[in-house]
Parts: structure tokens; sequence; C-alpha cells
């Protein structure tokens, strides 16, 4: 389709090939008077027959469906029936026990939403992955995605199927990407699809009906296609070949030609009609010669010559591009008349718009039903029976001979008082059978039916938090586990479906949203936080990398995740006494599986307090680069401090031997001296022999010992140790003496 081998190095184009003859490129959708050539009004006949194809394969399903949802509204009788009890003179009662069910469902979905990830596929890319989840999540709060979720998600509790459509409608209607939900009423697919992500199917329909001056303003050039279009009849809007009756009932409710005749009756006031025509989109694939991307990041996609990231990666040799033959999805946009538009999806993700998120599906059609289609039945006979109980009790029979009374019609009304006076005539029998008996047991089967129900339907009685027989909590777990298993098919699809259409809005976010932006965010706690994104730097550039997008919260069901959180407890509870330090160490994968506000700061401050790393983090993570950098810093401190207290032993030992040293220098200097007086002293004495005696006089009065008599004390102090442990010695190998017989001891 594109060459990208231009001489002069820019991205030239070559002519767009496709089996529909005569179509121009893929930014240029055919106008005009192309759109009324024999080749598009074939085309055009064959979209309506696939149209009407599947109109006449869904309508009995689509029937029950649209009664499912009346069941729901409390709509749950039909007119006949209804008309018919009240001519019998009972109530058509209501007990709809029916909506407090799907209400259950419909709640839990509302209080686990689920939560995302946008995870890069090179480690490289891991900020623009974590911008383009930024930006998903500013998205989300602008498009209010969660809510638009619910609603898809309560057509599925209650018909089977509900649908999203994630697309792009320029910056002038606000944000370039939108999410919304679309009404099952409008859709038909490809029915002999069997995936759930209807990436088997050929086509997807949705019919609308629009007033014709918006109509002409969005398509002025085909005014004379739309004005034959609308029918001019009084019942222009009633069933025809190309709606059914869940189609097109809100429409006629709508343009008054109901059970409502008020607007009717304004039209013939001021001579105004309102008048609607009836577009088809349709979303269709058609095999043809495409050129793809092979290989590197944007491996599989079809090459966009508008795109930055797919020019770069051609050009540095990061992928390559190959003519494939493969499914091209197609945009159509017709009357019952004629063709409005025709063009290529312009979403490079090739894929519908729209997705489904079913409920259950038929096994020999694949056609959708919900959870009121196995209680409808249930839920019509509770309705009787409350009904002629009701009636039974609040009505007597009168059995009675011709002629007992003359006014009957007075006897009926007199009966029907509970002070009532009856005057009969003689030899005439009269007889009020109350047969009150009945009424009790259309009561037990209502009642029965309501415990049937709940049964059929998977919400039991634990579920809804009321009393019941179960008396222990882990018999309530139980119940209340066995309710949410009945329903975990339901909240599986969902995962899917959310996983399916946020896969297209990442798409979509690469491929559009290629501009400079600056957006605000918000946490959990309302803390506000700014974001740019294609700025210039590479870490905020998204549209130059691919990420995947990943579901994060795995368990839907709250009771089940309760029990877990008190089976861990319990675990912990046990362990502690044993081990406290791994109780300590699980204590944050505990917290982070509660269901309690700001647990994700919970669970940050009681990591930074154990040192438990989060599991989930990457490698080279923030929290992981500052707790190595104080891991680091702590090691240097303690080299330090162990080189500090080295250097101060090493300078007291230094000391010490400078002192020593000082000291033997000292000595030595002294037994110098004294060896010097010695000598003179000596001399002295052998000048003045007399002197001598009076000397050792002096030094012995003053406590002078000299080195000769120190020795001599010491050898004798030596030999009287040695005598003494010789003398014990002897003492202790001597054997004490033995008293003999009879001796008379004297101590």
């Amino acid at each position: 389709m594109f060459d990208l081998a231009a001489t002069d190095g820019s991205v030239r184009r070559k002519r767009y090939q496709s089996p529909i003859p005569e179509l121009p490129a893929p930014s240029r959708p055919i106008r005009g008077n192309a759109l009324d050539s024999g080749k598009m009004v074939q085309l055009h006949h064959r979209l309506i027959g696939f149209y009407t194809q599947e109109l006449d394969r869904q309508a009995e399903n689509r029937r029950d469906q649209a009664i499912d949802e009346d069941f729901y509204d409390s709509i749950q009788w039909s007119e006949e029936d209804a008309q018919t009890l009240k001519d019998r003179g009972q109530v058509p009662l209501v007990f709809n026990v029916t909506a407090t069910t799907i209400d259950w469902v419909i709640g839990t979905e509302k209080r686990s939403r689920t939560d995302y990830k946008i995870l890069p596929r090179r480690q490289e890319d891991a900020k623009p992955a974590e911008r383009k989840s930024e930006l998903l999540k500013y998205l989300s709060d602008v498009n209010r995605t969660p809510f638009r979720i619910s609603e898809a998600f309560e057509d599925t509790a209650k018909v089977g199927i509900g649908w999203m459509e994630d697309g792009y409608q320029g910056d002038d209607e606000g944000e370039p990407l939108f999410t919304r939900r679309e009404n099952w009423r409008n859709m038909l697919w490809d029915s002999t699809a069997i995936e759930k992500d209807l990436s088997d199917a050929r086509y997807i329909f949705r019919s609308k009906w629009l007033d014709i001056d918006v109509a002409l303003a969005m398509f002025p050039k085909r005014r004379a296609l739309l004005e034959r279009s609308v029918d001019d009849a009084d019942n222009f809007a009633s069933i025809d070949a190309y709606g059914d009756e869940a189609m097109d009932t809100p429409e006629i409710e709508n343009t008054g030609q109901g059970t409502n005749t008020s607007s009717f009756t304004n039209d013939r006031i001021d001579g105004y009609r309102r008048q609607r025509v009836r577009v088809i989109e349709a979303w269709f694939r058609i095999p043809e010669k495409t050129s793809k991307i092979s290989g590197g990041t944007f491996a599989g996609e079809i090459f966009d010559p508008q795109s930055p990231g797919h020019v770069d990666a051609v050009q540095e040799g990061d992928g390559e591009i190959i003519e494939k033959v493969s499914m091209r999805m197609y945009v159509a946009l017709f009357t019952t008349a004629g063709m409005l538009w025709l063009s290529p999806s312009p979403y490079r993700h090739n894929r519908f718009p729209f997705t489904p998120i079913w409920n259950k599906r038929r096994g020999r059609d694949g056609m959708p039903y919900g959870m009121v289609r196995n209680i409808r039945d249930i839920q019509s006979d509770i309705n009787k029976r409350a009904s002629k109980a009701l009636h039974i009790l609040s009505t007597n029979k009168v059995i009675m001979d011709e002629g007992a009374v003359d006014d009957v019609n007075g006897l009926l009304e007199e009966v029907a008082r509970p002070d009532s006076l009856i005057i009969k005539k003689p030899n005439k029998s009269l007889e009020i059978n109350v047969d009150r008996e009945l009424g009790q047991w259309h009561l037990e089967l209502m009642s029965r039916n309501i415990s049937m129900l709940q049964q059929v339907g998977g919400v039991t009685d634990e579920n809804l938090g009321r009393t019941t027989n179960a008396v222990s909590g882990r018999a309530i777990l139980a119940r209340q586990e066995q309710g949410s298993l009945a329903t975990a098919g339901l909240f599986d699809n969902l995962r899917f479906a959310m996983q399916v259409r946020g896969e297209k809005e990442l798409a979509n976010v690469e491929q559009f949203m290629s501009e400079e932006k600056k957006f605000r965010i918000t946490n959990k706690r309302g803390t506000p936080e700014f974001v740019t994104v294609n700025d210039g730097l590479p870490e905020n550039d998204i549209v130059r990398t691919k990420a995947d997008f990943v579901i994060s919260e795995e368990d839907w069901r709250a009771t089940v995740r309760q029990a877990q959180v008190e089976s861990l407890m319990d675990l912990l509870g046990k362990l502690a006494p044993v081990n406290p330090q791994i109780a300590i160490v699980m204590l944050d994968l505990v917290i982070e599986s509660m269901d309690i506000p700001n647990r994700d700061e919970l669970v940050k401050r009681v990591r930074k307090v154990t040192g438990m790393t989060d599991p989930d983090q990457e490698e080279g993570g923030p929290e992981e680069q500052q707790k190595a950098q104080a891991e680091a810093m702590q090691q240097q401190m303690a080299i330090r401090a162990a080189t500090a207290d080295i250097a101060t032993k090493e300078a007291t030992a230094a000391k010490t031997i400078a002192q020593a040293k000082e000291i033997e220098a000292k000595t030595a200097s002294i037994n110098v001296g004294a060896q010097k007086s010695a000598l003179e002293a000596a001399g002295a004495a052998i000048a003045i022999p007399s002197l001598a005696d009076i000397a050792d006089v002096v030094l012995h009065e003053a406590g002078y010992v000299s080195r000769t008599e120190t020795e001599q004390n010491m050898r004798a102090a030596a030999e009287q140790a040695a005598a003494a442990q010789q003398a014990q010695q002897q003492q202790q190998s001597t054997p004490a003496p033995q008293e003999q017989p009879g001796a008379i001891g004297l101590g």
C-alpha cells in the first residue's frame, strides 16, 4: 500500500488497492455521486441483506430479551393476562423478587470495580508506559468510564449482553477519545461468530433513528436520498422489515404511537409531525492485500505513514513493511434507500470499536440470555399465586336457590361487606362458601417459589445479608461463597471484556494522542498531580513505543476475599507465637488483600518499617533505588566507623609504645646515673673506708633493699613454699588411724 523507498527520503504513497472498485485512499471516504454507482448499489444490497438476515435470526431471542428487561422493570403481566384478571375482579399483583437478585449482582460490580496496569514491552519503555497509564486514568475520569461500564453491565445481567464503544471524535468535542455504552436494542452482530471478542465476526450493525434535520446536517450532499428514506405515513416508526419489536418499541413510544396519544393530539392541533429516518451503521471486514509491519516493536500492525513511531521503526530497521492479504475493517452508513458514507476504518488496531459483555450464550445458536431468563417462569408463578391468594381471601362464594333474594346485585355487594346482613326468603337455601384454606396453599407455593428463585438465580439470603438457619460464621461464608460461585462466570466475562476494550483504548491513545498535552490526575486521597506527555523528552513520548494493557484486579468476589483474609489472619495467629519474624514478613501481603481505605498507603508504610519490597515492583524502581542507596549509605557509615575505631586503637597503641620507650630511656638514664653514682661511691669508700658503714646504716633505715638482699629473700620464700607443699602432699597420702572394736573414745 505504501512505499518508503522514495528518492528524496520522504514517505511516498502508492495507490490504494481494494476489492471494492473505485475506492480511493483510506483517508478519503467515498462521497457524492460515487455512492450512487452500480458497485455501491450492489454493496448496499449486500449489507442490507446481512442486516435483515441477522434481524430474522435474532428476532425470537431479542423478543425474549425485551421481556426479560420488562420483568426487571416490574412489567411482568402481558396486557391480555392483566385484562383477564381485571375482568374477573382480580388484581394483577407483582412481587418483584427478580429485581432483588439482579440488583445484588449489579451492586457487586459497582463495589468491586476493576483496575488495570500498562506494562512496557521493553525495559527501556518503562517511563512511557507509566505515562500511558496516567493518560488512561485521566481519560477514564473525563469520560466517566466506570459509570459507562456499569450501565453496560446492567444490560448484561438483565438480557445477556451489553455493549461498550471506544472511538475517536476529534478535539472539537472535548477529549479526542471517547468511551460510552451502547443500548443492546440497537445492535446486531454476526451470529455465526463464536469468540467472545467477536474477532471471528464479519460484521456488526448499529441502527439509530435520527431527526431528518440532524441527518441533513451530517450528510448535506445526500439530501435527496435522506428525504426518500423518511416514511411519510402515519406509522413511519412502525415495525417493518428493517426493525423489530425490541428495536422500535422505544421509538414508537417516544413518538406518541404507544399508549399515550397526547402527542398525536398536539400534531392534529399544530399540524407538525416529527420526521425521523433510520440510519444503519455497519462495520464489516473484507479480505484484501494490506501493508503491515513485520517484526520489531509494531509487529502485526497496519502501517500508518502518519505515525512517527511506524516511520521511525521502519527507517531504523526495527521492522519492515510487507504486503499481506488480511481482513481489512471498513465502516459504512446507509439508510434503507442507499449509501451515505463508506471508508476504511480509521482505527489502526483494525478491530470493531464495539466490545460485547456476555452473560450466557445458548448452545444451539449462540444467542445471549441473562439471569432473568432462568427465573422468569418462577417469577410469573409467584405473581399468579399472590394474585390468586388475595382474590380468595377477599371474596366469598354464594350458593343459593333461585329466588332466595329479590336483588342479586345487592346480595353481592352485601356479601363483600365484613358486617353484611342478608335476608333470604323462607324455604330457600342460601350458603356463603368462604373456602379460605385454598388461599393458604397458594401462599405456601408462593413462598417455595421465592426460595426456588434464589436457588436458580444463585443469590442466596446470606449474600443479601438476611437471617437464615445458618448460625456459624463458617456456614454463612460457605453459602455466600456458593452464591458468588454461581455468578463467577458473569464477572469473569466482564473481566475479559474490560481486557479487550482496554487494549483498543490503549491502541487509540498510541495512534491519536500524538500532540503535547498537559493533564491532571488524582490519587485515591484526591491529591492532584500534573503530567505532561509528548513534550520532546523520550520518557514522555507515548507514540513511538508499544505497551500492553493488563487487568490487575483478580478477585471480583468480595465475600471470597474476606474469607481469604480471615484465613490469612488465622495463619498469622498460629505462626506468631512460634516465629514472630514470619508473621512480620507476611503482614504487608495480608493488608494488601484487604478491602479497606488507603490500603496502598498502609502497605507502603508497613514495608518501610519491615524492610520488605513490593513483589510486583520492577527491578530498578524508585523504591528499590532508594532502599539500595540507604543500604549503601549505612554500609559506608559502618566502614567509616570501623576505620575510625581502628585508627583510634592504633593511635592509642602508638602513644603507649612511645610512652614505654620514653620510660625505658629514662630508666636507662637512671641506671647509668646510678652506676656512675655507684662507681663514685665505691671510689669514695675506697678512699675513706669509714664512710661505707655509715652509708649502709642510712640506707637500711630509709628502707632501701639491695638487689642481693632481694634475690636472697626471693630464694628463701621459694624454699619455704616448696617445703609447705611437700608437707601437705605427705599428709594427704598418709591413711587416717582406725578405732579398735570396743574402745571408748575420750572425746
